[in-house]
């Protein structure tokens, strides 16, 4: 059966373990920095949003779908 043969497994195990450290070195190191800095922009869009809103007297509404 060629699925138990041992030159088999260890290929596949060592191409499963290459796919995977480079799926994690792409999200590590490209999407989650990308994803951080969008937060960070929004947080700060929102924080001075709430203070300029307050200032020119325009109320936010929550409206739940």
């Amino acid at each position: 059966m060629p699925q138990l043969d041992i030159t088999m497994f260890l290929t596949q195990y060592r191409w499963t373990l290459l796919v995977l450290f480079l799926l994690f070195f792409l999200l590590v190191f490209f999407v989650l920095p990308m994803i951080k800095m969008n937060w960070l922009i929004r947080k700060s869009v929102i924080k001075s949003g709430t203070v300029l809103g307050g200032y020119l007297g325009q109320t936010k509404e929550v409206v739940f779908i």
